[in-house]
């Protein structure tokens, strides 16, 4: 049996050497070949960007290794994404936990006074009480 499975494999390779050296080519390009392929497909998988929740927004304003990038990131995508009326509640849990984070900065409360505010003039008191607690702190 063994006999016979080796045999069958020797009777694949090519007898000569030139032919042999052109078979391993062949087999070298088909593999390199199948390599970048099965990495593009990888890589459209991880492509597919999954959507953040005000969950996960506040999440960052949570971490105490936010840094400012990371808290400007979670500002300027609530703006896109959501709004106040969507959830009131975890929206002001959010500005507050931005506006108090250890690693705040001035561009924060320039972004929420010249983007949010204006975005939201229905809840300006509310968010002028979170400002003014943040700016006093």
């Amino acid at each position: 049996m063994i006999e016979k499975v080796s045999d069958f494999i020797i009777s694949l390779l090519p007898s000569n050497s030139i032919v042999f050296i052109i078979y391993l080519a062949v087999i070298v390009i088909i593999s390199i070949f199948l390599i970048f392929f099965l990495s593009k497909l990888k890589k459209n998988k991880q492509n597919t960007k999954k959507e953040l929740t005000i969950d996960d927004l506040l999440e960052i304003a949570n971490s105490p290794k936010s840094n400012t990038k990371d808290l400007v990131f979670a500002l300027e995508y609530f703006l896109s994404k959501f709004s106040i009326k969507d959830n009131e509640e975890k929206s002001f849990e959010l500005f507050n936990k931005i506006l108090n984070h250890k690693n705040r900065s001035k561009i924060l409360f320039d972004i929420f006074h010249g983007k949010i505010l204006p975005a939201n003039l229905e809840y300006k008191n509310k968010l002028n009480n979170i400002e003014k607690r943040a700016l006093n702190k």
